[in-house]
C-alpha cells in the first residue's frame, strides 16, 4: 500500500540490532512511510531535539538509553510524542507498565514480527488520528461552551438552566441582579418549590408539563429578595434533561403602560362628564325652551308650532345619543359594585339586539379599584362583541364570581367555535383582552373548538 504525499507519515525507528533495524525500516518504507532509523538512543535523541515524528518505534531494551528515558526526556521538554514498543519475550510485565505510561502498542521480536509490524504501526497511527480528531472536537466544544457562557453572562435578560428535577444548575449575572440574590443562593433553590419566595407556581406548572422540544411563554411575577414583586416576561425551552429559561423585566414597561392607560381613562371620564353634565344639560335646557316656544305658538302659528315640536324631538334624540356615548365612557358606577351593574347593562343591551345574553353573579363581587373594574368590563365587552361578529350564537352567558383566591370573569357562547390555535393567531380582540388582563395582573384562558362554542375566562388573583 502506498500513500499520497499529504498522507505520508514520518516514523522514527530505534533499535540497536542493526540488521533488524534495516529490515524494519525497509518494510515500513514499502508501506509508504518516511522512516528515520537509529541504532542508539543517543543518536535518536539528537535528531528528535531538532525534528518531530508522527510515531516512535522504540526497542524497549536499548543499550545506551532505555526507551522510556527517551520518552521521559521528550516529555520534560514539553513534547508528548506518541510511541510504541518493540520487545523480546520475557518482558511482558515491563510491557504492561510501559502501556500504562502511554504506549500505543507493542510488537514481539519473533518470526512473524516483520509481517506484523506494518499493521501494528498502522493501527497505532489510526489511534493517534482518532485521538487527535477527538481532542480537536473537544477543544471546539469547549470553545462553543465558553462562547455560550460569555453570551449568557453578558446578556441583559436573566437566564437560568434548570434540570428536570427543578434544580437550578446555571444562572447569569442579570438574573442575580434582577432578583437580588447571589449566584450561590440561586443555585441552592428549586423552581418546583415556590414556597421559597422567589418563583411563583406558574413556573413549576410549566416546567412539569414541558416535553423535550417544547417551549412556553407567559407573563408572571417573581419576588425580589427585598420582598417587592417584579413583573416579568418568561420564556422556557425544554431539551433532553434540561430546561433553558429567559426572564425579561417588564416592571417599568408595565408601569408606563398603566400610567398611559390611566391617563387615557381619566381623559375619557372627563370627556364623558363634559358630554353628560355640560353639553347634555345645555341641550336639555334648549329642548325645554323650544318646547315652551312651541306651546305658545299653538294658537298664533300652528304650522310653526309643529316645526318647533319637531325640533324638540330631534334634540331629544341627540340628548339620548350623547347620554349613551357618555355612559360608554363612564361605564362604572361608584361604590365597588360598578362592574356588576355594567355587566348587567351589557347583557341587557346585547339581548336588545336579538341575541339572548344572561348575566350571572350568585354572590356580590365588590371591586374597589375603578381601573380594574374598567378593564374587566372592557374584556367582557370585547368578548361579547367578538361573539356577535364571528360566532353566530343563539345565547351568550356572562358570569362573574369570586373564588377562594381569585375573581373569575367568563364569557361563553354556543356559537360555531374555532380551533384554539387559529383564534390565538388571528384574534386581535383576544390580544387586546390579554393585554388588558396583564395590566391588572390577570390572565386570559381560551376554550374553543369547532362546533362547540367559545369560552373566554379572565382570572384575577384577589391580591391584585
Amino acid at each position: 500500500m502506498t500513500m499520497s504525499d499529504h498522507e505520508r507519515k514520518r516514523l522514527v525507528v530505534v533499535d540497536d540490532e542493526e540488521g533488524l533495524l534495516c529490515l524494519m525500516m525497509e518494510g515500513l518504507r514499502r508501506e509508504g512511510y518516511e522512516v528515520e532509523g537509529f541504532c542508539s538512543g543517543q543518536a535518536a535523541m539528537e535528531w528528535l531535539r531538532e525534528s518531530a515524528a508522527d510515531l516512535l518505534v522504540l526497542d524497549l531494551n536499548l543499550g545506551d538509553i532505555p526507551a522510556m528515558e527517551i520518552v521521559q526526556e521528550l516529555r520534560e521538554a514539553g513534547r508528548n510524542d506518541p510511541f510504541m514498543i518493540v520487545t523480546g519475550h520475557g518482558d511482558e510485565r515491563v510491557v504492561v507498565d510501559v502501556m500504562k505510561q502511554g504506549g500505543l502498542d507493542y510488537v514481539m521480536k519473533d518470526m512473524g514480527m516483520l509481517e506484523l509490524l506494518p499493521s501494528v504501526v498502522r493501527h497505532a497511527l489510526d489511534s493517534i488520528e482518532r485521538e487527535k480528531e477527538l481532542s480537536e472536537a473537544n477543544a471546539e466544544a469547549r470553545k462553543r461552551d465558553e462562547r455560550r457562557r460569555n453570551v449568557i453572562q453578558t446578556a441583559l435578560d436573566g437566564f437560568a438552566c434548570i434540570d428536570r428535577g427543578g434544580r437550578i444548575i446555571e444562572v447569569n449575572t442579570a438574573l442575580c441582579d434582577l432578583l437580588g440574590y447571589r449566584q450561590e443562593e440561586l443555585l441552592e433553590k428549586s423552581v418546583l418549590e415556590p414556597g421559597q419566595g422567589v418563583f411563583d407556581q406558574t413556573l413549576a406548572d410549566h416546567l412539569e408539563k414541558l416535553e423535550p422540544g417544547d417551549a412556553a411563554h407567559w407573563y408572571t411575577e417573581f419576588a425580589h429578595k427585598s420582598g417587592r414583586q417584579i413583573e416579568t416576561e418568561v420564556s422556557l425551552r425544554a431539551e433532553e434533561g434540561e430546561v433553558f429559561g429567559f426572564v425579561h423585566d417588564i416592571t417599568l414597561q408595565r408601569r408606563l403602560e398603566r400610567e398611559v392607560l390611566q391617563a387615557s381613562l381619566q381623559e375619557r371620564q372627563h370627556l364623558g362628564r363634559e358630554l353628560h353634565d355640560g353639553i347634555g344639560q345645555q341641550l336639555t335646557a334648549l329642548e325645554l325652551m323650544i318646547h315652551s316656544l312651541a306651546n305658545s305658538l299653538k294658537v298664533e302659528a300652528p304650522v310653526r308650532a309643529e316645526t318647533a315640536f319637531e325640533l324638540t324631538r330631534q334634540i331629544r334624540k341627540v340628548i339620548a345619543q350623547i347620554r349613551a356615548l357618555a355612559h360608554g365612557m363612564l361605564p362604572m358606577a361608584p361604590g365597588g359594585e360598578g362592574l356588576m351593574m355594567s355587566l348587567h347593562e351589557l347583557a341587557k343591551t346585547t339581548s336588545a339586539v336579538g341575541i339572548q345574553c344572561d348575566f350571572e353573579c350568585e354572590t356580590p363581587v365588590s371591586i374597589k379599584d375603578p381601573t380594574v373594574e374598567t378593564h374587566l368590563h372592557r374584556i367582557a365587552q370585547e368578548a361579547v362583541t367578538n361573539a356577535l361578529k364571528h360566532a353566530k350564537p343563539k345565547r351568550i352567558q356572562v358570569r362573574l364570581q369570586e373564588r377562594e383566591k381569585e375573581i373569575e370573569l367568563s364569557i361563553a357562547d354556543d356559537g360555531r367555535g374555532v380551533r384554539a390555535s387559529k383564534a390565538k393567531k388571528e384574534g386581535i380582540g383576544l390580544q387586546l383582552m390579554e393585554y388588558r388582563a396583564r395590566l391588572i395582573g390577570g390572565r386570559i384562558l381560551l376554550e374553543t373548538a369547532p362546533g362547540k362554542g367559545t369560552r373566554i375566562i379572565c382570572n384575577l388573583p384577589l391580591s391584585k
